[in-house]
């Protein structure tokens, strides 16, 4: 996405006609492009981004195990610094029922004792360099664990450190390529444990040595199942479905129900993270704070809002001071306009800690809500510079930039949410929008199909390909989409009425006059909120009745139109020409015609003499104006 030609863009459009195409293939269409005549051809449906999942049953264990393996790899945790994941499975060990059968693991560690509790001192300070130059000489695999993970978060602070919003993605960390060279020697001579693979993985991920990442972190968890950072390390780097079903074999092991709730939450499938989520709670994982934010999450990305926000205040409730899932909330909050809640929000969050970068998120949501889009996008910069990788602030502040109509730098932002994780659809769809705002509907054809693969069965994405086509005069293919958004469920209600005129445009009157018609039934018995395209629906109606002599439909339809300032004057013409019809029984339809509404007009345009001065003055009424052709606007 960072450098595409045109020629691939409608390269590109057109693999996506084919997933979307109603009938079993397409014809191929000849494109042109900087005076090149090129033949693109169709491809099949992406299995990897369409389907169902076919995924393992749900492991079960007993609470007895959970508890011990929780226990055990807490302890690793622990002794190597991994204070993230010692967190995470601190809280399922609270949340869980107490049993007297588990088995607390002996935590008698080795001879490094006091330099491995040193090294771990010099952690929480965040002073890496001074631990990494005191354990250079150990020779335990815990203490060459931590040399070697000390030594990566150096690098990383270093990184940081020198970041910057529009150079972010050109900082690298300096310490991988040494890491990742001293590593795999340790790996071909089987001195690594499930924890130094790990390591390992995550530095093969961060040098873009994906696939024998993926390799690492199964090895790791072949080794021991129970630790939880393999786990999300490995969910972060799975893409696609096609990718999930087709990794190397996985342990079947309790945790990996935690692994299908992160994977399918963040591919969306929503239905799957719910079923392993309630798996879990079958087990007795009930109450947990990890697994309510989770559904919270799955119901935000299915755009259940209120319930998303339901289970977010059910949260805080519990513990007010978490501050994971604020940022998810405020984006509730912002959506719903509710400023009084996200008012208390950001003063609660400040007052817990100003220095989090969900904190941060929360008061750019604020100001941004009261329209101050520049003090949003300074508080957007602080949770960044907290953490260059965090996605919200680079999607959100993106919004910003367009609102402030910086186009340049809003593009920049969405690429970077992009470059931390490729899977968010909303950045994908942001360029989309900002390339559309700027009239380049090729370029934002692209970037809508990233998004439409990412959510196949979201309508809004389909609509927006639609849009797209009708801008680039290719109103068959804008009709294809608009039949698949109306069959995965139409979000905003706009589908139906697209397709009705894009059936108009192709001159198909059956299917101009189904839809229009199902349009205005739907506006009538209030399932459809009436929008501006409603007038233009009664008014093709209302030509169609008028030409096939239906004349109460077509009277009927005529009086809506004059009840529409676009169509008001379209409306009087067929109500007087519909009058006409009726007397004359004529039964000759002229969509341009006007009748005379008296014999001193009649007399007046030609030019024989009125029997009132100055009536040949008067003119013709002039014809109706033909609204056909209008287009909303995305």
């Amino acid at each position: 996405y960072k450098s595409i030609t045109f020629i691939e863009i409608m390269q590109g459009s057109m693999s996506l006609l084919s997933d979307l195409s109603m009938e079993a293939s397409v014809d191929p269409v000849i494109l042109t492009a900087s005076s090149a005549s090129l033949t693109s051809h169709t491809n099949d449906i992406d299995d990897s981004y369409y389907g169902d999942l076919t995924l393992d049953p749900p492991a079960t264990a007993s609470l007895e195990q959970v508890r011990t393996d929780l226990y055990k790899a807490n302890a690793g945790c622990q002794l190597r610094g991994l204070w993230e994941y010692s967190s995470w499975i601190s809280e399922q060990l609270v949340h869980l029922p107490k049993t007297n059968k588990a088995q607390i693991p002996d935590n008698t560690w080795n001879s490094d004792y006091d330099l491995i509790m040193f090294a771990l001192q010099l952690m929480h300070t965040q002073e890496y360099a001074r631990a990494v130059a005191t354990l250079k000489d150990t020779k335990t695999q815990n203490g060459r664990f931590l040399f070697y993970y000390c030594k990566y978060l150096s690098g990383e602070k270093s990184r940081i450190d020198k970041v910057d919003v529009k150079s972010r993605r050109e900082v690298n960390n300096e310490e991988l390529v040494d890491l990742r060279i001293e590593m795999e020697q340790l790996r071909q001579a089987n001195k690594l444990d499930t924890y130094g693979l790990w390591l390992l993985g995550v530095i093969l991920s961060k040098s873009a040595l994906v696939d024998r990442a993926i390799l690492t972190l199964v090895e790791s968890l072949n080794a021991d199942p129970s630790f939880w950072g393999s786990w999300k390390t490995l969910a972060k780097l799975i893409k696609n479905k096609n990718q999930l079903q087709t990794l190397p074999s996985l342990p079947h092991h309790w945790m990996k129900n935690f692994f299908y709730v992160e994977v399918c939450q963040e591919m969306y499938y929503a239905n799957d993270a719910l079923s392993f989520i309630q798996a879990l709670e079958d087990m007795g994982l009930t109450n947990n704070p990890y697994l309510l934010a989770k559904r919270a999450e799955v119901h935000y990305a299915l755009r259940e809002y209120d319930i998303a926000k339901d289970t977010c205040k059910e949260l805080l409730e519990k513990d007010p001071n978490r501050l994971d899932i604020v940022d998810m909330y405020s984006n509730i909050l912002y959506v719903k306009e509710d400023k009084a809640a996200l008012n208390y929000l950001a003063h609660h969050t400040v007052e817990v800690d100003k220095y989090r970068p969900e904190t941060c998120c929360v008061v750019g949501n604020f100001y941004s809500i009261y329209g101050n889009h520049d003090k949003a996008i300074t508080y957007f910069q602080r949770a960044l510079r907290l953490d260059p990788d965090y996605l919200s602030a680079w999607t959100l502040m993106g919004h910003e930039y367009v609102e402030l109509k910086n186009y340049n730098m809003a593009i920049e932002c969405y690429r970077n949410a992009i470059d931390v994780n490729p899977r968010d659809y909303r950045a994908w769809y942001g360029i989309g929008q900002t390339y559309e705002l700027l009239k380049m509907h090729a370029y934002c054809l692209y970037y809508y199909m990233e998004a439409q693969r990412l959510r196949p069965t979201d309508s809004r994405m389909i609509v927006a390909l639609g849009e797209s086509y009708e801008k680039l005069e290719q109103p068959a293919k804008a009709k294809k989409c608009y039949m698949r958004a109306l069959n995965v469920g139409d979000q905003e209600d706009i589908a139906m009425i697209r397709l009705a005129k894009v059936c108009e445009k192709l001159h198909d009157e059956e299917g101009a006059v189904r839809w229009y018609s199902k349009y205005v039934d739907m506006v009538n018995s209030a399932e459809l909120d009436p929008g501006d395209d409603i007038c233009f629906a009664y008014r093709y109606l209302a030509h169609y009745y008028l030409r096939n002599d239906r004349l109460p439909e077509a009277d009927v339809h005529a009086h809506k139109c004059c009840e529409f300032k676009e169509t008001k004057n379209d409306g009087k013409a067929l109500v007087r020409q519909i009058a006409a019809h009726r007397n004359s029984g004529s039964g000759v339809y002229n969509p341009r015609f006007t009748p005379k509404p008296n014999l001193r007009v009649k007399l007046a345009l030609s030019g024989s003499a009125s029997t009132t001065p100055g009536s040949q003055k008067r003119s013709r009424t002039p014809p109706p104006q033909d609204h056909s052709d209008n287009d909303m606007s995305f």
